[in-house]
């Protein structure tokens, strides 16, 4: 079984994915497998070509905050890495899952903007309000104009709720986070049984 599990910037996809893992889903996480592709080495020419030097260190690793204010100032760039980095990601994430006896929940933000949900068994989405998503996202450093900014990048939430099999709802504790995934993961497991 491979889970899709999304929900917007702020939800607590990564808090639930975890939890996920606790039942024994393997975890693959698309925000790392971007990561990997943004380190290859034709990905790279790519952008010094397009940007300049300066989005990658010494190093050869990228400079991910700077990429990150280029990308989410102007959605042009935003589509141009994209369309460098996504279908790399989508082999890294077949690979990833090749093993049919075990269970999997990936975390893909982007899961329903890339019309990706036909691709799993199931899909959940980690939901919460506003303004607890404009807590958290602040909490982690970002102004509010740029929480503003790349919330509004991403598929509005009511789409993502209304398009999934299952719904998390984040707005309290780890613990009230965990128990849902607890019943949800039961449920999973007895439908795969049954």
């Amino acid at each position: 079984m491979v889970i899709g599990l999304t929900g917007g910037i702020g939800c607590g996809k990564s808090a639930a994915a975890a939890c996920f893992a606790a039942h024994g889903f393997v975890h693959v996480d698309a925000d790392s497998l971007a990561h990997r592709a943004l380190c290859l080495p034709e990905v790279r020419q790519a952008v010094q070509q397009r940007w300049g030097q300066g989005f990658y260190h010494a190093d050869g690793s990228p400079d991910r905050p700077r990429i990150a204010a280029k990308v989410f100032a102007e959605r042009a760039e935003l589509d141009f890495l994209e369309s460098l980095v996504h279908p790399l990601v989508a082999d890294l994430r077949r690979e990833a899952v090749a093993d049919a006896s075990r269970y999997y929940v990936v975390e893909i933000p982007l899961l329903f903007e890339k019309q990706l949900a036909p691709e799993f068994d199931r899909v959940v989405c980690v939901a919460c309000s506003d303004s607890v998503r404009l807590q958290r996202l602040q909490s982690r450093g970002l102004s509010p104009e740029e929480s503003e900014r790349r919330i509004k990048m991403q598929m509005p939430m009511n789409h993502k709720v209304k398009n999934s099999d299952y719904v998390l709802w984040n707005d309290g504790d780890l613990p009230s986070l965990q128990r849902q995934v607890d019943r949800l993961a039961t449920q999973l497991a007895a439908g795969l049984s049954a």
